[in-house]
């Protein structure tokens, strides 16, 4: 779809208090192109009011359901345009085995297409064999999807340092991204966590390689904790949590400080900005400089997970935004009101 031109009235931009200044946004080919009071309406601009509400960058959901379109447009409708989900691959190895999970998971991309950007992690139900595990993300990559994955190697896997050579040498050939879902916790968790890390360093996949949960980091002493999080930030493994009610509170801030990329998931819900509060909560966060923390790794810090970095609300940025109603940036979160707006790709999507 070609991105066509949209003025938005009356927006205040990620505002931390109640005095931020209302501008218009000025959007075409896709991205922001001029922020401003009174900005003149382009002969072929569509026109939309924002009515003074809080202007975000759109939600991101990194860890999403993909495989039903109804769930696609009903993230899309509250403010999320930017995707990411795991779908099990209903194969055993063979090239010629069923994908008809994925097939379906690319059904349902299809119906969002234009109003989201959503990728697909292809991941087998099994993990026990490097070769056919392999040979069946091989072949997930050549049916559409955009990303290899699976859970837990150190646990599912005879020969987890095999089995991850393997998927990583795959990603290299076919230059794609590694996604791996990390539960197992303890020493068995470090460890895999560190041969992840290793082998996106080894083989120049640094940006690349997402895991999610990273149970593992949760009950280690400080200084073991951050050894794993200074080898997530050296090798540039970025780090997904849903905020789980079942595990101890990934540390945010200290990813975050440490420069690790850290986005959010949802796991199969649909509005972010009621995961986004449930992520405050699980933090015990009440400042409302850490409440925009939380928001912020719902909206550009999971773009930045997902490999786009212009997701923001300066001019250049692209034009992925939400308007909802509300004070501040902590007021919309806490409220979690309709969404006035959403914006994908510089359209009106919602």
């Amino acid at each position: 779809m070609v991105s066509g031109e949209l003025l938005i009235r009356s927006v205040r931009p990620w505002p931390s208090s109640t005095d931020t200044s209302v501008v218009d946004v000025y959007c075409d080919g896709g991205t922001i192109v001029a922020m401003g009071p009174g900005l003149a309406r382009p002969r072929h601009a569509e026109e939309v009011d924002g009515r003074g509400g809080v202007l975000l960058p759109a939600f991101t959901d990194a860890h999403a359901r993909v495989d039903s379109a109804e769930h696609l447009i009903a993230a899309v409708a509250a403010g999320t345009t930017l995707l990411r989900g795991r779908v099990v691959l209903d194969g055993h190895g063979a090239a010629d085995d069923s994908l008809e999970s994925l097939t379906r998971a690319l059904s349902a991309r299809d119906t969002v297409r234009g109003r989201a950007t959503v990728q697909i992690v292809a991941c087998p139900r099994l993990m026990s064999d490097g070769s056919s595990t392999v040979a069946l993300l091989d072949s997930a990559l050549g049916a559409g999807a955009d990303l290899i994955g699976g859970a837990d190697p150190v646990t599912s896997s005879d020969d987890p340092v095999r089995l991850l050579d393997a998927m990583f040498e795959l990603a290299e050939k076919r230059q794609c991204g590694v996604d791996l879902s990390l539960t197992a916790s303890g020493e068995p968790g470090v460890a895999q966590l560190e041969l992840v890390c290793e082998r996106a360093a080894a083989l120049d996949m640094r940006g690349r390689v997402t895991v999610t949960h990273c149970h593992a980091l949760a009950g280690l002493v400080p200084a073991r904790r951050d050894e794993l999080i200074d080898a997530l930030a050296d090798s540039n493994v970025a780090v997904v949590t849903t905020a789980d009610d079942a595990h101890e509170p990934l540390p945010l801030r200290d990813l975050r400080r440490a420069g690790v990329r850290v986005g959010l998931g949802q796991d199969g819900a649909v509005d972010m900005l009621e995961r986004t509060w449930h992520l405050v909560s699980r933090g015990g966060y009440t400042a409302d400089s850490l409440v925009e923390m939380c928001v912020d790794t719902a909206t550009r810090g999971g773009a930045a997970v997902l490999g786009e970095r212009d997701h923001g609300l300066v001019e250049g940025d692209r034009a992925d935004l939400v308007v909802l109603p509300g004070d501040t940036v902590a007021d919309v979160a806490s409220t979690r009101p309709a969404r006035t707006l959403v914006v994908h790709d510089g359209r009106l999507v919602g």
